[in-house]
């Protein structure tokens, strides 16, 4: 594109939704380095998502308050081949959490919620400990700790909750307020609050705080069927593409649908406070708590701030694994950049594209350790995709040796770990083994072994190792996480028999999940009953299955005392535990 089209471009409104193609729109005179940065960007990003292998990518310009740059790169994904324009729909993963942060500050002017009052009080007992999964008096659990946190604290990530880690009680890292450890869990435990004082489900409370005030018409917090024609699909590492996930619940931690358009205008309603009092604008974006130990980074009321020579900065990055994301902007100069990929690899560009639509690092990113394409990280990604496993043994060690900081014993477990998601099980086997030739006396790679065994279907060989991790040397594993693989173990080499009638019975919809019978067997599905998404379910007990390839949840079928089935509970490795009630 010339520099000369893009300067005569449609104009568009700051709020208004963008037009369905692409568009470099300046409206009014831009700021003197825009042209340069719509025509470095040009060539800028395709070499990018080239480097990076990244199928499809959407960016958003922010200049002087105002959306000027909507564009869309590569493709969807979708069966169609259709192209990425400024219309495409992303999952925005962890970008949904100032969205969330945003809607709560909203309710902080209407004096529905108090940011230093536990939330806890807002909540009764029994939800609170519905979420925690075990009584708030339970044994081991920091009651004393939880009882303290609040709003203020979930929304800046310094409430010590798990981000994933559990156990038999819900661990608290810290004392609220005395540190920043990233947390899901966090957020949506305030959602339960939010919900409770708004009398509303979360996506209708989004829907009208944020995303219609603000022009969003492109987002949603659940999935709508509309959104279908639109949707990108997600990639991993390797480009093989994901179905849509079609959620059916909103969460405060990840579940928005939108457009890097869209979530600009969201963006430029930070930087003018719309629809908040002045001091409560200020307040959340007040730096709380530091996440870089030079203090470089920390965070805000629902955003990351990055601070330099140059001013102050909030961003916030977005992994669901195969959607990865970033944004950044400076209230004070009213500028950003909001980019979308449909990527594993999508925050492999966010250094330099961010410098380069930007003008500043994006210090967040940086302190999160994601990796730019010709790092060694995605080096042995490459060689074992186009060189094969035998290059990738001869080199791993030297990447290890030439970086031991970066490739620690988690790395190299992590590792392994995307290439047995990817079923590339020899190429997993090389990370594993390095590491227990390392590390031979460690549970946690002995127990990271016995599973990789476990995903191959050597079982004999995975309850071995499962065994030796119990008693290893060094970082023996807990008997309860062993007792909890073993019996997805045992439900894969001899699941129980039960009758198709009974399976019958238990089949049905269970709010967002979904239970029926071909064939004589379970399958199971969520957000969908779409047959294709249907996955065979294999009974552990008689009312306890698992998922084949899935070793971290299994599926309770609870019934009541005529034997007809109440509810789904969701049960997870680390401890957590959700319910669906039987529809109807």
């Amino acid at each position: 594109m010339s520099i000369l089209l893009v300067v005569v471009c449609l104009i568009l409104s700051a709020c208004a939704p963008a037009p369905s193609a692409n568009s470099d729109d300046p409206g009014e005179p831009l700021p003197p380095d825009s042209v340069a940065v719509v025509a470095r960007r040009e060539t800028l990003i395709p070499e990018l998502m080239a480097e990076a292998r990244v199928p499809g990518l959407q960016i958003a310009l922010i200049r002087d308050g105002r959306v000027v740059t909507e564009k869309g790169y590569g493709v969807t994904g979708g069966p169609d081949g259709a192209t990425v324009d400024a219309d495409t729909i992303f999952e925005a993963a962890s970008l949904t959490k100032p969205v969330f942060a945003y809607a709560v500050m909203k309710m902080v002017d209407q004096g529905l919620v108090d940011l230093d009052r536990p939330v806890i009080e807002y909540l009764p007992r029994e939800e609170v400990e519905q979420v925690l999964g075990h009584a708030l008096d339970a044994d081991g659990f920091r009651a004393d700790w939880f009882k303290t946190i609040t709003a203020r604290h979930i929304l800046s990530h310094s409430a010590g909750l798990p981000h994933g880690e559990g156990g038999e009680v819900t661990p608290i890292f810290f004392e609220p307020g005395s540190d920043w450890k990233y947390s899901a869990e966090g957020y949506m435990f305030l959602q339960r609050a939010i919900e409770r004082l708004a009398g509303e489900p979360l996506d209708a409370i989004i829907d009208a705080s944020v995303l219609q005030p603000l022009g969003m018409v492109r987002s949603s917090m659940v999935w709508r069927d509309d959104l279908e024609a639109k949707m990108a699909r997600g990639h991993s590492v390797y480009g093989n593409v994901s179905e849509i996930r079609k959620r059916s619940e909103p969460t405060a931690a990840a579940s928005l649908y939108t457009t890097a358009g869209d979530y600009a205008r969201f963006v430029i309603g930070v930087i003018d406070g719309a629809g908040l009092d002045p001091g409560t604008h200020r307040e959340m974006l007040d730096w709380v708590v530091d996440m870089s130990d030079d203090g470089s980074v920390g965070w805000s009321l629902g955003f990351g701030l990055q601070r330099d020579d140059e001013g102050m900065d909030f961003w916030q990055w977005g992994d669901f694994g195969i959607f990865r994301s970033y944004v950044i902007a400076s209230a004070n100069d009213r500028s950003g950049v909001v980019y979308l990929t449909n990527s594993f690899n999508g925050l492999a560009l966010c250094d330099e594209l961010v410098r380069a639509t930007f003008g500043r690092p994006p210090l967040g990113c940086l302190e999160l350790e994601y990796q730019p394409p010709d790092s060694l990280f995605y080096s042995l990604f490459w060689t074992a995709k186009d060189e094969g496993v035998d290059a990738l043994a001869e080199r791993l060690p030297s990447a290890v040796e030439t970086d031991p900081e970066f490739f620690d014993s988690e790395r190299i477990s992590g590792m392994a770990g995307i290439f047995d998601d990817e079923k590339m099980y020899d190429e997993a086997a090389v990370f594993h083994r390095y590491n227990l030739e390392r590390r031979p006396d460690s549970g946690e790679v002995i127990f990271n072994m016995a599973q990789h065994h476990l995903l191959t279907g050597d079982f004999e060989r995975a309850e071995e190792l499962f065994s030796a991790s119990l008693t290893a040397a060094e970082e023996p594993v807990d008997a309860d996480r062993v007792e909890w693989i073993m019996g997805y173990l045992r439900a894969m080499r001899a699941p129980v028999q039960i009758d198709e009638a009974e399976l019958r019975v238990m089949a049905g919809d269970y709010g967002p999940r979904h239970l029926r019978v071909r064939d004589g067997r379970l399958f199971y599905s969520r957000d969908t009953v779409d047959i294709s998404a249907q996955r065979p379910l294999l009974a552990q007990a008689p009312d306890i299955f698992v998922l084949e390839g899935v070793t971290y949840f299994k599926l309770q079928i609870v019934l009541d005392e005529k034997g007809e089935p109440i509810k789904l509970v969701g049960l997870y490795e680390d401890g957590r535990r959700d319910v669906s009630p039987r529809d109807g």
